[in-house]
């Protein structure tokens, strides 16, 4: 697992955009332009952070809990970058998700279970 340091910026974070970018390069290659969603412009985030290594200070990961109601939230823009995979990332992101939420009184993260699927991909 790498060493990482998270931070929690706001949404129009220029790192984040371009993490979210990323994001959806990847999710949106090979779709027609017709079919593409609208750009999100982050209404109801309640939080997003970003992931850096240590050692070097570069940013290899992001993702952002949408609030449904008080106590319900969607994980949202999880995404790590393709050299960082399976090293520990998504996991870090979603510790630190679950904990915000946790400490903000949101009893149910979702869709469905989000976040134990996620955590289920890094064994």
């Amino acid at each position: 697992m790498q060493t990482l340091r998270v931070r929690y910026v706001p949404w129009t974070n220029p790192v984040a955009v371009g993490l979210r970018e990323a994001l959806r390069a990847e999710n949106d290659r090979g779709r027609s332009a017709a079919s593409l969603p609208a750009a999100d412009d982050g209404s109801g985030i309640a939080v997003f952070l970003i992931a850096y290594e240590l050692a070097s200070g570069q940013p290899v990961g992001c993702g952002g809990l949408r609030l449904l109601d008080a106590a319900h939230a969607d994980v949202d823009s999880i995404y790590v970058l393709p050299y960082a995979r399976w090293s520990g990332v998504s996991q870090a992101i979603t510790e630190e998700l679950a904990a915000w939420a946790r400490t903000h009184g949101i009893t149910a993260v979702g869709p469905g279970d989000a976040l134990e699927r996620l955590n289920a991909l890094r064994l």
